[in-house]
């Protein structure tokens, strides 16, 4: 296993592992363990169990048994889904895959390594044949940051490893109820199928790789045929019939029409035909085969505006990219750049900062839109489409509160620390340091927002809190948090002094009953202007 994750991500020497608790994950990480890697551990808690909050508790216990930092974050996925009219199972996967990213890029990690197995390779191929997939391709090895190291790796290899090392795990009860397709695949069917071929796990999977290879030869081919405005019909008549069926399963996706066979060999139909051919289309679309282009309309035959035509990787949020127009997979050009967070890269520059094999290079797949390079496998994304980025811009809104109270703080002649407490996306509590005013060495920023969101909530532990403070805490405070069950912190500037998260030492990596998953940086030039401009008024 060590040597195929070292063929899947050949750079990486930090690794984010992604721990539900369950057998597979649980596996991985004892693996990972014995390997040359900086392990961090991450559990995305759904609230759909009544148990999750045990599974969060065992996975914190297993971390601390071996030693390796824990990162925990809860989301109530259900009614998160319902708010913004997500299916249940692709809420769980967004909000799971944008936490497992910003962590993954708070901590410095090079890849998230997940346990996927062979079974589930298996189950997922076979989910994709019964809803019609125009590909069976199953779950890449590696997708972005996101690397599968387990897929060749058999379910029962693992469970008998655990059973090994005497390694306990959790049960998720939910995966043992077949009125759920997963769970009635696994347990029902693929035995059955089994029993007659024994290597029937091996086949899907193999038929997966292929399934890719396929489809990546196809998108390559469809690109210079796909515009903003449809497909041109003449080069689309003298395609071959799979490429043609493949430009017009893009061109419905896109719309956001599910392509079904009936659909896709009517419009092939319509092509023969010399006079224009409108086509009725499910979710109120038409599809006009005329006037030298293919092209799907609205109900009265307004143009669509345009939407991603591609499954895209987790980093990427859609509705983000979708205002960039026509998603297509290519590889790189060249003169390409993307936009990171600290500004446009030319991406041969980037390829080469980050230690990619020139052999390597021409294979990468890109996402782009027209000339906008989105996202580079495995190397970066437009900081314009980072899925979670709205989250990270709230971090920013209240950061400014606590930049706020910093500068009440500077105000009165204190150090310009200052703190706020949200709850439920609500203020329960704000600071700003005393320290000099109350001739008190515990009067930082952070003991008085703590105290303050604790009397307004009625309770000292801010279990469903975050802090933002606009210094990195030193260690009473970091200590304060700990003793409030505060389960989140995000803070600006380092701390060279006194900073515990980091910067002089790193008390995250004690074996503390509870943990504080911690997001630093935000706002950090707003927040060390202040303290400079403060210090130099001072000399």
């Amino acid at each position: 296993m060590l040597s195929h994750l070292a063929g899947l991500a050949p750079q990486a020497e930090a690794l984010l592992v992604a721990v539900s608790g369950g057998p597979d994950s649980v596996a991985l990480l004892r693996l990972l363990h014995q390997g040359p890697y900086r392990l961090e551990v991450a559990h995305f808690d759904h609230a759909l169990r009544s148990e999750s909050a045990e599974d969060a508790a065992f996975v914190r216990a297993l971390c601390r048994e071996l030693g390796l930092p824990c990162h925990v974050e809860r989301a109530e996925v259900a009614r998160i889904a319902d708010e913004r009219g997500w299916n249940l199972e692709d809420a769980a996967r967004r909000l799971r895959y944008s936490f497992l990213t910003r962590v993954a890029k708070r901590v410095g990690a090079e890849a998230i390594v997940t346990g996927h197995t062979l079974d589930d390779q298996a189950e997922t191929v076979l989910m994709q044949l019964l809803r019609g997939a125009a590909f069976l391709a199953g779950m890449p090895p590696r997708q972005g940051w996101v690397v599968r190291p387990l897929l060749a790796v058999r379910r029962s290899e693992l469970l008998d490893y655990l059973q090994q090392l005497s390694q306990p795990h959790r049960q998720d009860e939910s995966n043992l109820d077949t009125k759920r397709t997963r769970a009635w695949l696994r347990l029902e069917l693929l035995p059955r199928l089994a029993e007659r071929y024994p290597n029937l796990s091996e086949r899907l999977s193999q038929l997966a790789t292929w399934q890719r290879d396929q489809r990546t030869l196809l998108d390559e081919l469809a690109a210079p045929l796909l515009d903003e405005a449809g497909i041109a019909i003449e080069p689309l008549r003298r395609a071959p019939p799979a490429l043609q069926r493949h430009l017009l399963q893009l061109l419905l996706k896109r719309a956001g029409v599910p392509p079904d066979s009936a659909h896709l060999e009517a419009l092939r139909k319509a092509l023969a035909q010399g006079s224009p051919t409108r086509l009725s289309l499910p979710k109120g679309r038409l599809a006009r085969v005329g006037y030298g282009r293919v092209e799907v309309l609205g109900p009265t035959g307004e143009r669509l505006a345009p939407t991603p035509a591609v499954e895209l990787p987790p980093e990427v949020d859609p509705e983000q990219a979708q205002v960039f127009g026509p998603l297509v997979y290519r590889t790189r050009l060249p003169g390409d750049r993307i936009r990171l967070a600290a500004g446009s890269r030319k991406l041969s520059d980037l390829l080469i900062d980050c230690k990619i094999p020139r052999e390597e290079r021409n294979r990468l797949r890109v996402l782009a839109a027209g000339a906008e390079v989105l996202w580079v496998e495995g190397v970066a994304t437009d900081a314009r489409v980072v899925t979670g980025l709205k989250a990270e811009d709230e971090d920013e809104r209240f950061m400014r509160l606590a930049l706020e109270q910093a500068r009440l703080a500077a105000d009165a002649g204190e150090v310009p620390i200052g703190v706020v407490v949200v709850c439920s996306g609500e203020v329960v509590g704000v600071g700003h340091n005393t320290t000099e005013r109350d001739h008190d060495p515990t009067g930082h920023a952070e003991l008085h927002a703590i105290r303050l969101a604790a009397g307004r909530l009625g309770d000292w532990r801010l279990t469903g809190c975050t802090l933002y403070v606009t210094l990195e805490p030193c260690a009473m405070c970091f200590g304060a948090m700990l003793q409030a069950h505060l389960p989140r912190l995000v803070y600006g500037a380092a701390n060279y002094r006194e900073g515990v998260l980091g910067s002089v030492t790193d008390l995250r990596r004690a074996p503390w009953k509870r943990e504080v998953t911690v997001r630093g940086g935000v706002l950090a030039r707003e927040a060390g202007e202040l303290l400079s401009a403060f210090f130099a008024a001072r000399r």
